[in-house]
């Protein structure tokens, strides 16, 4: 084989190599991106109430919430689908969401709300309940601010 070639088939190998490691690591940077866009869209709201489907500003089905303590394999198994942006939420007040477009994870937020800016509060999501959410069904949140968070508190 050509050398030069030889040089080009590894190089192009590395740079593979390290995008698959560095997905691994951050996961998709799609995900990444629309939890920058809902962060943005939440946290500048000026309406009193609105609908998510209003809010956030990415192309959705599903969204599901979970408590606190739910495990990675227990939010892969209810969704359906695996990806390296769902977390587990390690104490008592966290947010945890997970959007899906399409059978696929298009945003999935894991915080504290005083971190994350914002908090939304899916109706039936009560103690070691996952919520969830599927887009039409035009559910009003109230929009609250207390403490530097927007919460959205499903009506």
């Amino acid at each position: 084989m050509n050398p030069r070639k030889q040089r080009f088939y590894i190089a192009a190998a590395a740079v593979l190599a390290v995008i698959a490691l560095l997905w691994s690591f951050i996961g998709s940077p799609v995900v990444l991106w629309h939890n920058r866009q809902l962060k943005n869209a939440l946290t500048g709201l000026t309406d009193e109430y609105i609908t998510l489907e209003q809010a956030a500003p990415f192309s959705w089905d599903e969204v599901y919430s979970f408590p606190p303590y739910t495990t990675v394999e227990e939010i892969q198994e209810v969704i359906g689908v695996t990806s390296y942006n769902i977390k587990e939420s390690t104490s008592e007040g966290m947010l945890n969401l997970v959007f899906l477009d399409e059978g696929a994870v298009t945003a999935a937020v894991c915080g504290d709300p005083a971190a994350l800016g914002y908090d939304i509060v899916l109706a039936g999501a009560a103690g070691s309940t996952p919520g969830k959410l599927t887009y039409g069904e035009n559910v009003s949140f109230a929009v609250e601010r207390a403490d530097g968070v927007v919460r959205l508190r499903a009506q």
